[in-house]
């Protein structure tokens, strides 16, 4: 668990979950809804569905409080499900406290599985809700080949989705990474949580996917903040040896989950 890299012979099977807002202690809740129940749920079906996962990516809100003992926590329940495992900080997040709870190895910016390259960016931003790259989170992009066998994850998205109240926290220099990346090859796919929410789209030459999050659900197409019936999911991805790969959304069934559908935000 502690190598992002790895041996095994493909395809591989890598596992995205996000949003996860766990607190400090067990059933904390976020909007009426236990994040340690619904984590808990969602991390039984990937095991289900998975038998062998070679990379979880964890991509952001890990946390809901930034406190070390949510983070610890997580760690107990991610122990053992993955070969390698991949912390990615999200708006809610403390990266520091991140780090001292789960080590360096956790929050590598790249890692391989096979020929298969991936990125790891850091959006947050301290004491703001939307997201934005750093300089040295583009350069990152900017030496890399950022080829057809790369994917790049990131906490925020970076293209409105059609809920107003959500766009306006997308990564703010979204267009500085799609410049730098007009000038390469095409990566397969660009990989966001933060939405709470599935969705596809192309965005100039690049695949854009966002993925529900492990608790609530985030209503698409909503002026206003708003909430949705669906329960918690994660996103599964298959990387094939000849370049292929295929994704799809997953998500618990016969669990009721209960949510504050009257709630007009959080913090």
């Amino acid at each position: 668990m502690n190598s992002a890299n790895a041996t095994a012979t493909p395809p591989f099977c890598l596992v995205q979950i996000t949003d996860c807002h766990l607190g400090a202690n067990p059933g904390s809740s976020l909007l009426g809804m236990d994040t340690d129940h619904s984590l808990d749920e969602v991390l039984a079906l990937v095991q289900r569905q998975h038998p062998h996962i070679d990379m979880l990516v964890v991509s952001g809100d890990l946390s809901g409080d930034s406190s070390a003992a949510a983070y610890q926590r997580l760690l107990i329940k991610l122990n053992g499900l993955a070969d390698a495992i991949v912390w990615l900080p999200g708006n809610h997040d403390a990266p520091a406290t991140m780090r001292q709870c789960a080590g360096e190895a956790l929050m590598p910016k790249q890692a391989t599985l096979g020929d298969w390259q991936l990125l790891f960016l850091n959006s947050a931003v301290s004491g703001q809700v939307g997201g934005h790259l750093a300089e040295s989170e583009l350069a990152l992009c900017r030496h890399h080949p950022c080829d057809s066998n790369t994917f790049i994850f990131v906490h925020h998205h970076l293209n409105k989705l059609g809920a107003e109240w959500l766009d306006e926290q997308l990564i703010d220099n979204a267009d500085a990474l799609f410049d730098i990346l007009d000038d390469k090859p095409g990566v397969a796919a660009i990989v966001s949580g933060h939405v709470h929410q599935a969705s596809e789209q192309r965005h100039r030459q690049q695949r854009l996917l966002t993925t529900p999050s492990t608790c609530i659900q985030f209503a698409p197409g909503s002026r206003d903040f708003a909430l949705d019936d669906l329960n918690p999911g994660y996103r599964w991805f298959t990387l094939n040896t000849d370049g292929n790969w295929q994704t799809g959304v997953e998500r618990v069934s016969g669990v009721e989950f209960t949510v504050d559908k009257t709630a007009n935000g959080y913090e």
